[in-house]
């Protein structure tokens, strides 16, 4: 079977085919500007099926909320294929959710977990995944997911300081060369804003660490995760894998009974 696995975030939607135990490189689509994020998403992925003959199930992770899932629905049954939305589960593929209410954690953090117990499933981890917010979960070597935090990401940042400052004026901030010495507004706006996420990073990552164990493998994902790795004290200590969460679908389907 021919499978469809789709990452519709809130910017753009991510995707790799699936055929026979192997994984095409991941590809993506931004979204329409000034469009609903949920029917910008529907688009790319009409006109993605529009191009991908032999399509036959859809494997998806988001966090677009119900209308999405419903339009999902009709999209699959106009081109004939089978529709499969990853939920939060208590316990699935080796990944033993901490959360009392299952399906609170987020569906792509789960999906995070799930990737981690397949690319280093005899070892403790700790998943990043740098989007519109960031979020960091610690799993045990034994599967069980320790929980995790979620802080705002760049963007997030960037709008809080020009939305609740007199520098509302600066709409684009500048994240081209970070530095601790800037010497305009723009850039020590951009520069704060990159600078102080990264050392969050580093410094929620060593706590975690040092509750896991030593030998704890650190992934990286999304959208902003490529900047914020190169500004890392220790990058050779993080593993940059911008398709984790293809890795994470892969792993759920392959995994289902």
């Amino acid at each position: 079977m021919t499978s469809l696995l789709i990452d519709a975030g809130n910017s753009r939607l991510k995707w790799s085919l699936l055929h026979g135990g192997g994984r095409s490189a991941q590809q993506s689509c931004s979204y329409e500007p000034g469009k609903p994020v949920p029917a910008a998403a529907l688009a790319c992925l009409q006109a993605l099926l529009a191009q991908q003959a032999g399509v036959e199930q859809l494997v998806l992770v988001h966090v677009l909320g119900h209308a999405f899932t419903t339009g999902l629905v009709a999209l699959g049954e106009r081109h004939h294929c089978r529709v499969l939305v990853v939920q939060s589960q208590a316990h699935h593929a080796g990944v033993t959710n901490a959360y009392a209410r299952p399906e609170h954690l987020g569906a792509d953090r789960f999906v995070g977990l799930l990737a981690a117990r397949r690319l280093v499933p005899a070892q403790a981890a700790i998943v990043i995944d740098c989007g519109t917010a960031v979020t960091l979960d610690g799993l045990q070597a034994d599967g069980i997911h320790c929980g995790g935090l979620i802080l705002p990401g760049l963007g997030l940042l960037g709008q809080a300081l020009t939305s609740r400052t007199q520098a509302a004026h600066m709409a684009e901030l500048d994240m081209s060369r970070p530095m601790v010495f800037a010497d305009n507004t723009r850039q020590a706006m951009g520069s704060g804003c990159l600078l102080g996420l990264a050392g969050a990073l580093e410094g929620i990552r060593r706590r975690m660490q040092m509750q896991l164990g030593a030998d704890t493998v650190t992934l990286l994902c999304g959208g902003d995760a490529g900047r914020l790795h190169a500004l890392l004290e220790r990058p050779e200590q993080v593993r940059l894998v911008p398709d984790l969460l293809m890795a994470g679908l892969q792993h759920y389907l392959e995994q289902q009974s």
